[in-house]
């Protein structure tokens, strides 16, 4: 054996222990980092995994904490750092949000990931925090939006966490996903061109009280009131307002023989009857045909194109009763109603209605003996009712949840059958 490549001067065998030593001290060493890193990467999947109830952690300074609930009705950010199974994302910006939500003892909340350091986490710059104070039942905007995406249209992702301050723990919450150029990649993939479809205009419909759609004239500051820019920002306000007077012009003045045709140029008038047939199926008092006017939408022109869709938000008020009337809000809104004129819309509208009771109605899985909506608020009601139970800042009793949470179980087991019979009679298939 030759000894001289062991160690400079060493006795025999002398330098091959010390490395060996040391490969041991290096393999141990990556054994323990190994031990101690997540079992999974983290994803946005993960983040909205809806198997489980995962905890979500805020720690801020006290007196932020303190300022933003008494200042609960200002968007004033506060600095931050969350927790999340066992990853910690440092310095992120935490602010009160909402509109008819806004709490200060159990506030809704924004977090945005980048908002001090130039950071994502799981590829998203931001998440919400619904305080579910406007539904006792705390689970409607789960179930809603996942509604519209087992029909196909575009919604984001909702899961329940357990949201704890300083180690204190604030309540059970809803964790929405934003409507942003993230979740636009995510549900739109890549256009024909095979770009990534996030470059259009993006906006968010900000209610007017009592507001059908009538056209209010030609100056741009009234569609910047009601439309605001969530991509493109500082363009300039002929292009980004420009194209929506444009579109209101039209739903109001142009011809019916002539109406598919213009207005479908800047409305994707297939997806929007279908919109307006889910939101009547799950009887949103507080949707595009609310009670109150149009409310709770994003809208979004595609990319090189002049067409738009909408995007469904807040659902809190969603499965308001049993027996909602299947057309309603239809008449008083000058695009519904206009384009529920046209025979295949209107017929695309009933068959919607349809699919959506028969989805719903479908069994769960092949042994199930419920549908797939009653199934799935049976599993959110186990998966939450523990943590809404020791949710001691909601603004109802625990016996307000559990009635809550049963009207909305018989809303899921009754609705479909009597969407069925009402339609059916809409298309004259029955009497």
């Amino acid at each position: 054996m030759d000894t001289s490549r062991l160690g400079s001067g060493a006795a025999p065998g002398t330098g091959w222990r010390s490395r060996l030593a040391t490969v041991a001290a290096v393999i141990a060493f990556a054994l323990v980092v190994l031990a101690a890193a997540p079992a999974d990467t983290p994803t946005s999947d993960l983040l909205f995994d809806q198997s489980v109830v995962n905890d979500f952690r805020l720690t801020m300074k006290p007196g932020d904490w303190d300022t933003l609930r008494a200042t609960y009705l200002e968007d004033t950010y506060y600095p931050a750092d969350v927790g999340w199974q066992g990853q910690v994302v440092p310095i992120v910006g935490v602010r009160s949000r909402g509109s008819g939500s806004r709490n200060p003892y159990k506030p809704g909340l924004k977090v945005d990931f980048g908002r001090y350091l130039d950071q994502k986490f799981v590829g998203l710059k931001s998440v919400v925090l619904a305080n579910a104070v406007q539904d006792p039942a705390m689970l409607k905007q789960r179930v809603a939006m996942l509604m519209y995406a087992r029909m196909g249209l575009p919604a984001p992702r909702v899961a329940h966490v357990r949201v704890y301050i300083n180690e204190e723990y604030l309540g059970l919450y809803m964790l929405i996903e934003p409507i942003d150029k993230n979740f636009l990649a995510r549900v739109y993939g890549t256009d024909g061109t095979g770009k990534t479809e996030n470059g259009g205009y993006l906006y968010e419909y900000a209610w007017k009280d009592g507001y059908e759609w009538d056209y209010l004239g030609a100056d741009l500051r009234i569609y910047a009131e009601l439309f605001e820019p969530k991509t493109r920002e500082t363009e300039a306000p002929s292009l980004l307002y420009g194209p929506l007077e444009d579109m209101f012009r039209t739903f109001n003045d142009v011809r019916d023989d002539d109406f598919e045709r213009e207005v479908g140029a800047s409305v994707d008038l297939r997806q929007f009857v279908q919109y307006l047939a889910i939101e009547n199926f799950i009887s949103e008092y507080d949707g595009f045909l609310g009670f109150w006017g149009p409310n709770n939408f994003y809208t979004y022109r595609f990319q090189g194109r002049q067409v738009s869709q909408l995007i469904p938000w807040d659902k809190d008020l969603a499965f308001w009763a049993i027996d909602r009337d299947i057309f309603q809000g239809v008449t008083a809104n000058v695009l519904a109603r206009r384009a529920l004129a046209i025979p295949w819309l209107h017929r695309t509208y009933l068959e919607t209605l349809l699919a959506c009771a028969a989805s719903a109605m479908a069994p769960a899985s092949l042994d199930s003996p419920v549908g797939w909506l009653e199934a799935e608020v049976l599993k959110e009601t186990a998966q939450i009712h523990a943590a809404g139970y020791g949710d001691m800042r909601k603004p109802f009793t625990n016996e307000r949840f559990d009635d809550e949470l049963g009207k909305v179980l018989q809303f899921a087991r009754e609705r479909g059958p009597y969407v069925v019979r009402e339609a059916q009679k809409a298309l004259g298939w029955i009497e």
